[in-house]
């Protein structure tokens, strides 16, 4: 009964919807393509038997990176099909996974346009990044006898309230995924609790810890440094990933910052691109200085701002590089926080704000081995910048502490790997 509710919702949502997505199809501002890909229309693929990843947005997308490179060492001639949810994860995608054979937007989780997309692609084997259960593409598969691998799985304690309220539906849709390989014990319990098979679920850990880098050498670090006009001795505090409400703050704490460290550089850098008018206007509304980053050409120290509004795509991971500090966005406010991990590859020392239930147990964990510094609020978070901007030895001993605790927890590639492997091959 749920399900054909569902449905029926879903059809509503098309049929009212649909003009509206072929006006902006017309007027250009969402490619004829995405919204065909959308209904399901994608190229006839069923031939080569293709893996089909899907990978919702950009952190999926990056987590599924070390995966896709192994399973095309090991089997070279394979396609692979990678859909996403966000035209962000699908530019990201386009730039950083050269082995996904098609980058593809991944259609609407109805019958009709589900009963295409697979027809079109015909999938030996599908793989779902992170959590991301959609009833009618599972039903399908189930019907369709392709295996579905859930991989890299989580259940944050917020969403599993959801997944309650609705069990007996989401029961029903766990029972077409064939393994789950989640990231902990913790994962693994609440997705039996909401309805897995325990014989089909197992820990694999987080492949996030196995994220592919880019180039660490001390060239690259040099290069954006310079195209950044820093002279190479500027204190540099990093507020990535940042959401409403934060920006004020780090705009408020670094006025304060500076009266001990002229040279102090705040590099800003907002989850969503489409706040950065939002974010300006609180800095003109604080007569501050600051350029975006794109208009930034190694210019003399001399003429830089003090603060830097990252509007690139895909650059944060090499500016956290420069870092002396690393604040961790989306935890100062009820995000959730997000990845804090990247900065541990450089051995930064990073800081995060109370509410990073998106990563729960990376964060209790890094802050029982000294790899991070919790804050509770504004007051707190001054007064740990100001303490560790003054102390070396300390922020150091924190950004080794970090990469230790990262590398003893890598191999998750490996162990999915071996688990999916013998579905590979068909």
């Amino acid at each position: 009964m749920i399900h054909f509710l569902y449905n029926v919702i879903l059809t509503c949502f098309l049929i009212l919807h649909l003009p509206y997505l072929f006006l902006q199809s017309l007027l250009r501002k969402r490619p004829q393509k995405q919204l065909k890909e959308r209904l399901g229309s994608f190229p006839d693929l069923s031939s080569k038997k293709p893996i089909w990843v899907h990978a919702a947005s950009v952190g999926e997308v990056l987590c599924c990176l070390p995966l896709l490179k192994r399973i095309k060492k090991e089997v070279p001639g394979c396609e692979i099909v990678l859909t996403t949810m966000t035209s962000t994860g699908n530019e990201t995608a386009k730039k950083l996974i050269p082995e996904a054979d098609q980058i593809l937007f991944f259609p609407v989780d109805h019958p009709f346009t589900i009963r295409r997309a697979i027809r079109k692609i015909g999938p030996r084997l599908f793989l779902i990044a992170e959590t991301e259960l959609w009833p009618n593409l599972l039903r399908s598969c189930g019907r369709k006898k392709i295996p579905v691998v859930l991989f890299n799985g989580r259940i944050s304690e917020k969403s599993i309230r959801g997944y309650l309220l609705l069990k007996s539906f989401f029961k029903r849709c766990l029972q077409d995924i064939s393994l789950f390989l989640m990231q902990t014990e913790e994962d693994r319990g609440r997705i039996i609790e909401i309805g897995a098979p325990p014989e089909r679920t197992g820990v694999a850990g987080n492949i996030k810890f196995d994220q592919v880098l880019p180039s660490v050498n001390l060239e690259p670090t040099v290069e954006i440094s310079g195209s950044l006009g820093f002279r190479g001795n500027e204190p540099i505090l990093i507020a990535g990933s940042t959401h409403q409400g934060e920006e004020d703050i780090f705009i408020q704490l670094y006025k304060d910052l500076r009266k001990a460290d002229p040279h102090l550089i705040l590099i800003l850098a907002p989850r969503h691109l489409d706040r950065l008018d939002e974010v300006e206007k609180i800095l003109r509304n604080e007569s501050l200085s600051w350029k975006r980053r794109s208009s930034l050409s190694g210019q003399d120290r001399k003429e830089m701002p003090g603060v830097i509004l990252l509007d690139s795509m895909g650059e944060l991971m090499r500016l956290y590089s420069l870092g002396t500090l690393v604040f961790i966005g989306g935890s100062l406010v009820p995000i959730g926080g997000h990845n804090p991990l990247e900065p541990l590859f450089f051995k930064k020392c990073i800081l995060f704000g109370p509410h990073m239930f998106n990563f729960l147990e990376i964060s209790r964990r890094l802050i029982e081995e000294g790899g991070a510094i919790p804050v509770k609020d504004k007051e707190e978070l001054s007064s740990q910048l100001k303490r560790l901007l003054s102390d070396e030895k300390a922020r150091n001993g924190i950004g080794e502490n970090g990469y230790r605790f990262l590398q003893k927890h890598r191999g998750a590639t490996e162990r999915i790997f071996e688990k999916i492997k013998p579905l590979l091959v068909t």
